[in-house]
């Protein structure tokens, strides 16, 4: 029998965590597998209001306290971590805690990777539930993410991976910059979609901002940032060319973008790439079981 183990960040989402494992409880309830909970908050100023005695279908539900809000994509690379030292679990669903990653998408995705089981499940988005700047904001990313580095990624952190998968996610530190990019750079060939709406939140407002959503779109492209370096230089080698060819002056401020987006991505890679895994215990300040 697999045992399954949800991954789920949460930072001051608590009410929108409750709710949510009502649903997975309710939705996970026909299958005969054993189903835990890994909560990592991030460094929340709220405290925990949830009653995990409700949830009968859930075996286990630990919480990992952060010393720190350090963004959810670092926090699922310590949740993952963690992880890797367990005995047990097969399969991990990673999760958002506000609701948008769909609950009703867990048959599925569970039935899928008992068919698949060498493949790494993610929920590809098909609809935003969110206002229609943010929705332009987010088209704007992925073709962006397009343009720079070649690589459609429609998935955002729900998803299923496999524990095997885990060792190959440390050897470098691309897991601490974004684990959408770490999962398409690492596993691409094995990765089998499914596809959902993206829901509306079930409480409060969302955390993220619109300098979030930038500085997030820049972490996806960071990881493939060898891939940004080779396609930048065709591109100034190229707009180079016209510059001299045609005599106009676009070309150069093509390239002193090219330079600068280089600039940023190469800034965030630093700020990034002095954390280790060998010492991800210090961030932890305690554990709740």
């Amino acid at each position: 029998m697999k045992k399954f183990l949800f991954l789920i960040p949460v930072f001051n989402d608590w009410n929108s965590l409750s709710i949510l494992l009502e649903k997975i409880n309710s939705e996970i309830l026909l299958f005969e597998n054993n189903f835990d909970i890994l909560i990592v908050n991030d460094g929340s100023s709220a405290k925990p209001n949830i009653n995990f005695k409700l949830f009968n279908k859930l075996s286990s539900i630990k919480i990992i306290n952060l010393k720190k809000n350090i963004g959810s994509q670092s926090a699922i690379a310590i949740g993952l971590k963690y992880i890797s030292h367990l005995h047990g679990i097969e399969k991990i669903i990673v999760m958002d805690a506000d609701g948008e990653d769909d609950p009703s998408s867990l048959k599925e995705m569970i039935k899928c990777a008992i068919d698949f089981p060498e493949n790494i499940i993610t929920v590809n988005r098909t609809k935003r539930n969110t206002n229609f700047i943010f929705r332009i904001f987010y088209e704007i990313h992925y073709l962006l993410t397009y343009l720079t580095v070649g690589k459609k990624i429609r998935f955002g952190n729900y998803s299923l991976i496999n524990f095997k998968n885990l060792r190959n996610l440390f050897n470098n530190r691309d897991l601490w910059i974004a684990y959408p990019s770490t999962i398409m750079k690492k596993f691409s060939k094995d990765i089998k979609p499914i596809f959902a709406e993206r829901k509306k939140r079930y409480a409060d407002n969302s955390k993220m901002s619109f300098l979030q959503l930038i500085l997030h779109s820049l972490r996806i492209i960071t990881v493939f940032k060898l891939r940004l370096n080779l396609l930048s230089l065709i591109y100034l080698t190229v707009s180079t060319t016209l510059y001299f060819s045609l005599e106009n002056n676009f070309f150069l401020f093509f390239n002193g973008l090219i330079i600068i987006f280089n600039i940023f991505i190469f800034v965030i890679f630093l700020k990034y790439n002095k954390f280790s895994f060998d010492n991800y215990e210090s961030l932890i300040e305690n554990i709740d079981k």
